[in-house]
């Protein structure tokens, strides 16, 4: 009867790993969205030197950059959590697009194509990992 009390006991513990390992995954990377504009240029520059310029503002390219973004700013989005508030805006004013709706309307799909297409993954993990090493050099990131 009292075996409930250490069960109890055992799923609050399991819960508070589950909660701080959580907030650890969701937390951004990233807080300055003026650096947006910033690394829109150098994904940008990235598919240039990848003999990809005709594809750079293509919609695959967009969905990728999404994706990009979402995962520095707001990784949490990117397993269905809300985007908050003023992302989107501040995405699609730093690279001038006109549909914000854009960014919003393919979350799920980026993520999507992510799991579920090696060529898309793979694309996206070199943007990604070149990125990442312009923050670093520019001692934006850790």
């Amino acid at each position: 009867m009292f075996s409930e009390i250490s069960e109890l006991k055992s799923i609050r513990e399991q819960k508070s790993r589950i909660s701080e390992r959580e907030r650890e995954l969701s937390a951004p990377i990233l807080h300055d969205v003026e650096l947006i504009k910033t690394i829109w240029t150098w994904f940008r520059e990235i598919q240039d030197e990848r003999d990809c310029p005709s594809r750079s503002g293509g919609t695959q390219q967009r969905k990728m950059f999404i994706f990009i973004i979402l995962f520095l700013y707001s990784p949490s989005v990117l397993a269905g959590g809300r985007i908050p508030n003023g992302l989107r805006e501040s995405i699609a004013m730093a690279i001038d697009w006109k549909d914000r709706t854009f960014i919003s309307h393919n979350i799920e799909s980026v993520v999507f194509l992510y799991q579920n297409y090696k060529d898309f993954r793979s694309d996206i993990d070199y943007l990604y990992i070149e990125i990442e090493s312009r923050l670093r050099g520019q001692g934006l990131i850790k």
